[in-house]
């Protein structure tokens, strides 16, 4: 894959091992076009400060993609399991220009959060209105990451935006995944079915892609149902 950034590289790869799973089937993807005149890091870094005011952390420059639209829909459906995942994202100036989603809040800092919203990432096959948005603030150069859940939740992810693409590869955008770096516990009732769903995930994808790491995410998952 000449011309790909190591992060567009890794994205590509786990779209590729998706497709390529005998267990997995991928109902819709969209494996991204390259936006060449998008430039380098370094030139979206200076259009993000010259046309959004956002002066970002330079280190952002290591998670640089220029694709217009990275997705996918997949599910395991196996007599013993059922799984399924799905994520959209595009590049970061992109991202920049989607308006704010709609706030039905009415206090004025659930205004103000949702106004600083530009969502990142969201399920628009099989999920139920959540996404994952960038807060953009004045004078932070590194923003954060907040997922919105069906339950209308608003959750302050443990993750920075490259972090966040690095999960992404890995977990595949099974559902649910984000509450792994949440401040949640699973054993809510109201989330018991992700607490399943994601102990499945945690044993069915480290043996479907065996050349990644998925330690971490394991130990995060017991984290959240002791």
């Amino acid at each position: 894959m000449p011309g790909l950034t190591d992060c567009e590289m890794r994205l590509r790869n786990s779209l590729d091992e998706l497709n390529q799973s005998p267990l997995v089937h991928v109902y819709d993807s969209e494996p991204g076009r390259v936006r060449e005149e998008i430039g380098d890091a370094q030139a979206m870094l200076a259009n993000a400060r010259a046309w959004y005011g956002v002066d970002l952390d330079e280190t952002l420059g290591r998670c640089f993609i220029r694709f217009n639209k990275f997705a996918c829909y997949w599910r395991i459906e196996d007599p013993n399991i059922e799984l399924s995942g799905e994520f959209r994202i595009r590049h970061f100036l992109s991202t920049m220009e989607n308006e704010p989603p709609e706030a039905d809040r009415e206090s004025e800092a659930e205004q103000l959060l949702y106004s600083q919203y530009r969502v990142l990432d969201d399920a628009p096959w099989g999920g139920a209105g959540d996404f994952v948005a960038l807060r953009i603030q004045p004078d932070v150069a590194s923003p954060e990451l907040w997922y919105h859940d069906f339950q209308q939740n608003d959750l302050l992810l443990d993750l920075d935006y490259c972090a966040y693409l690095d999960a992404l590869a890995i977990t595949k955008g099974v559902l649910g995944w984000q509450y792994l770096f949440a401040d949640v516990s699973l054993q809510d009732e109201e989330l018991g079915t992700f607490k399943q769903d994601l102990t499945d995930a945690m044993t069915v994808l480290p043996d479907l892609f065996p050349e990644h790491d998925y330690g971490p995410l394991k130990e995060r998952l017991r984290e959240r149902i002791r």
